[in-house]
C-alpha cells in the first residue's frame, strides 16, 4: 500500500502566464522516437493494423501524424483509417507513389491521462503480379507528431513529471552526504525505469554553496530536481518563469523516502506545490521459479501466416536473478494443417532448433521444451513456429495458419550458481536483488560515476534496480553484489581484476582456470580507465577503476552514456579506454565456465584480418615487449532500439 502524502498549500506564480515561458514546448513537432516509439509503422498483407501511443504534455493536442510512404512495389489502391477506440478519427487515401509525404489529420482525438492511443488500419491492393506479405510490407517511415498549443508548466508535485522527458538533471551539493548520493542514484534509476522507452539523458550537477536552485533554467522536455539534506521535510516546487525545479529535502534518514514519492502510485494525489510523504514501501514483484506467460506480461501471443512464428521473451532481469536455464510448458493451438500440406512444429533459440514435433489433427499444443543454459542470455527469445510446405496459392491465400500460445503457458527457471552468460552478459541480473555502491565519502565525482553506471544497467532491466551507497571498503568486504568505484587505481588483493597495471606492466588474467597470466611491458607506459566484471565464487562485482588516470575512466563512462544502446552490446568481462582511442573490449579473459573454455574462432579471425592482439596498447606505447593473447575489438554500433536478439546475447 502506498504511504500517506501530506499536502501543504503554497501560492506559486502561474508559469503559463508568459505566452512563451522558459522551458515549455510551443506547437512542437516531435519524432515518434522522441516519444518512445518506433518511427516506422509497418503493414503486412492486404489488410493490417498498427497501434501507436502518443504522449501529450499539458496544454498540447496532437494535430497531425506525419510520415513518408515506403512502398515495396507499385500499389493500385490504399486507404488508411485511424481509430481511437471505436471512433473514426480520419480516413485518407494513400498516395500511389513511393516516398510520398503522408499527413494524417488527428482532429477530434481525446487526451486521456496525457496520452492518445490510435489504431491505424491499412487496406491496400498490390500492383499486378506482386504480393504483400511478411517480406514486403507497406511502411510509414520517419513518423512524427505535430502538436497544437503551448505546454503548461507544472505548478504541483503531481504534474511535475511530464509525459515526454528527454533530459533529467539532478543537482546535489558539491560534497554530497551518503544520503544525498544514495537518493540521487536511486531516483535516477527509478526515473530511467519509468521513462524506459524514451531513454532520457541523466545528468548530475553540483549545487553552488548555500543554494537550493539549479544555476541554469530548464530546457524544453527537461526536468531539474534538487536533492539536499535539510530541516524542511518534503518535496517543494521552486517557482520559476517557466518550468520550475523540484526540491527534495529532509533529514538523512528521511531523504530517500521523500524521493520515492515521484514513482509511487500516490503521486497523482500530491496536487499541491509542496507534499510530505509518509513511509513508502517500494515493492518490486518478481515471479519466482515457476510462473506463467500472463504473469510475465505476455497474456496471449498470436501470429497468422503460412508459416507463423511466435517469440516468447524470457528476460533474466524480470526474474530478478541470474538463471541457468528455462523449462517451458507450451500450451496453445494452431489451425489444423490440411493433408495436402507438409508441416512440422519447432522450438528454437537464436536460430538453433531445440525441439521438433509433428502436428496433430486438432491443432493443440501441449509440450514441454527445455532451453539449455548455453543458449540463455540476458534476454532469450524462444521461437515457436509452424513450418509448412505445399501449394500455397499465388500470394499465399490458401488457408493461412493462426498460431496461438496461451498466457497459461508455464515458465520454470532455476537460479544459476555461476552467472550465465559470464561477464557483462550477466549484468544486471547477477547484481540483483540489491546492489551495494562503494564510493569515496563526500565525493561528487564518484556519485556521478556510480549514477552513470547504475543508469546504464537500469536501461537493461525491466524492473527497478535497488541500490545502497556505502563506503568503498564496506562494499569490498560485504557479501552483497556490488559496484565498486575506485577511480585512482585498484590495489585490493581480495578481488583480482581481469586487466591490471603496475608501473609499465599490464597483466591479463589467464583465460582458463589455472592458466598463467599474460604480461605486457610497455615503454613508455600508458594510462587507461576500465570497467571490469568479476565473479568471486560467491557474488558478482563490477569494478570501475584506472591505473592512476581517473579522467580516462570518466571518458569511458561518458562514451557509454552517449548511446543508450552501448551497455547492451558489451561482451567479455573488461572494457578499457586510453586517450585518443575508442574504448575496447578485452575478450577471452573469462575463466572457463560450466560449458568449457571460451571459443577461439573470433580472436583467430581477427588476427587473420590484420588486427594485432596488441593493437590497443601498441597504439599508445613506443614498443611492446611481450605479445599478449587478446584482441582489441573496435566498437560496432549496430543494435536497434528494440531489445537485443538471443543470438547477440549468447556471444
Amino acid at each position: 500500500m502506498a504511504g500517506v502524502v501530506a499536502l501543504v498549500a503554497l501560492t506559486v506564480p502561474c508559469a503559463a502566464a508568459d505566452p512563451i515561458a522558459s522551458g515549455v514546448l510551443d506547437a512542437p513537432t516531435l519524432s515518434l522516437t522522441d516519444l518512445g516509439s518506433d518511427a516506422t509503422l509497418s503493414f503486412y498483407g492486404e489488410t493490417s493494423s498498427a497501434s501507436v501511443s502518443i504522449p501529450v504534455p499539458n496544454g498540447l493536442v496532437p494535430a497531425t501524424l506525419n510520415a513518408t510512404l515506403n512502398l515495396p512495389f507499385d500499389i493500385r489502391y490504399g486507404l488508411l483509417t485511424v481509430l481511437q477506440d471505436d471512433r473514426i478519427i480520419s480516413k485518407i487515401g494513400l498516395p500511389l507513389t513511393d516516398s510520398a509525404p503522408v499527413a494524417i489529420p488527428l482532429d477530434g482525438v481525446r487526451v486521456i491521462d496525457n496520452s492518445v492511443t490510435l489504431t491505424l488500419t491499412l487496406n491496400v491492393l498490390a500492383g499486378e503480379g506482386f504480393c504483400l506479405d511478411q517480406l514486403n510490407p507497406v511502411q510509414l517511415v520517419g513518423a512524427s507528431v505535430a502538436y497544437r498549443g503551448t505546454e503548461v508548466a507544472p505548478t504541483t508535485i503531481a504534474d511535475f513529471l511530464p509525459p515526454i522527458l528527454r533530459k533529467l538533471t539532478i543537482a546535489v551539493p558539491s560534497t554530497p552526504s551518503v544520503a544525498e548520493s544514495d537518493t540521487a542514484i536511486q531516483l535516477a534509476a527509478a526515473l530511467v525505469e519509468r521513462y524506459r522507452d524514451q531513454a532520457p539523458q541523466v545528468v548530475l550537477v553540483p549545487l553552488a554553496d548555500g543554494t537550493t536552485t539549479p544555476s541554469e533554467p530548464a530546457a524544453p522536455m527537461e526536468r531539474q530536481i534538487v536533492i539536499k539534506e535539510g530541516p524542511d521535510l518534503g518535496l517543494s516546487i521552486i517557482p520559476a518563469n517557466g518550468v520550475p525545479a523540484l526540491l527534495i529535502s529532509g533529514a538523512q534518514d528521511k531523504l530517500s523516502n521523500q524521493a520515492r514519492l515521484l514513482t509511487d502510485p500516490s503521486l497523482n494525489m500530491a496536487v499541491s506545490a509542496k507534499a510530505v510523504a509518509g513511509e513508502l514501501h517500494p515493492s518490486t514483484w518478481t515471479p519466482g521459479n515457476s510462473t506463467s506467460l500472463a504473469e510475465l506480461r505476455q497474456p496471449a501471443l498470436t501470429a497468422t501466416g503460412l508459416a507463423p512464428q511466435i517469440g516468447i521473451a524470457l528476460d533474466q532481469t524480470r526474474f530478478g536473478h541470474p538463471t541457468q536455464g528455462f523449462r517451458v510448458h507450451l500450451l496453445g493451438s494452431y489451425t489444423p494443417v490440411p493433408a495436402a500440406f507438409g508441416a512440422q512444429l519447432t522450438a528454437s533459440v537464436g536460430g538453433e532448433v531445440i525441439d521438433t514435433w509433428s502436428p496433430d489433427a486438432v491443432g493443440a499444443i501441449d509440450r514441454w521444451v527445455d532451453v539449455p543454459g548455453r543458449l540463455v542470455g540476458r534476454y532469450t527469445s524462444l521461437a515457436v513456429a509452424v513450418n509448412t510446405s505445399g501449394a500455397t496459392g499465388r500470394c499465399g491465400e490458401f488457408r493461412p495458419i493462426t498460431l496461438r500460445i496461451g498466457g497459461n503457458t508455464v515458465v520454470e527457471s532455476s537460479v544459476a550458481q555461476v552467472p550465465m552468460p559470464p561477464g557483462f552478459g550477466s549484468l544486471p541480473q547477477a547484481l540483483m536483488p540489491r546492489i551495494q555502491l562503494g564510493i569515496k565519502e563526500s565525493s561528487f565525482a564518484d556519485t556521478v560515476r556510480a549514477a552513470q553506471i547504475v543508469v546504464g544497467l537500469q536501461r537493461l532491466s525491466v524492473i527497478p534496480l535497488s541500490t545502497t551507497v556505502t563506503s568503498l571498503k564496506q562494499a569490498i568486504n560485504g557479501d552483497d553484489p556490488a559496484i565498486l568505484i575506485s577511480a585512482d587505481g585498484w590495489n585490493d588483493p581480495s578481488i583480482a581484476l581481469p586487466v591490471s597495471a603496475s608501473d609499465r606492466q599490464i597483466t591479463l588474467a589467464g583465460g582458463e582456470q589455472g592458466a598463467p597470466p599474460t604480461t605486457l611491458n610497455l615503454d613508455p607506459g600508458i594510462q587507461f580507465g576500465s570497467l571490469q566484471t568479476v565473479f568471486t565464487g560467491k557474488r558478482s562485482v563490477l569494478v570501475a577503476t584506472s591505473n592512476g588516470a581517473p579522467n580516462r575512466l570518466d571518458d569511458l563512462l561518458r562514451w557509454l552514456d552517449e548511446d543508450a544502446q552501448r551497455w547492451s552490446q558489451l561482451k567479455g568481462n573488461a572494457l578499457v579506454a586510453i586517450a585518443g582511442q575508442e574504448p575496447a573490449l578485452v575478450p577471452g579473459r573469462t575463466p572457463a565456465g560450466v560449458y568449457g573454455p571460451p571459443a577461439t574462432a573470433a580472436p583467430q579471425a581477427a588476427e587473420r584480418n590484420g588486427n594485432s592482439p596488441l593493437a590497443l596498447w601498441a597504439a599508445a606505447g613506443a614498443s611492446v615487449a611481450v605479445v599478449a593473447g587478446f584482441v582489441a575489438l573496435r566498437w560496432r554500433s549496430r543494435r536497434p532500439k528494440s531489445e537485443p536478439s538471443a543470438a547477440d546475447e549468447q556471444q
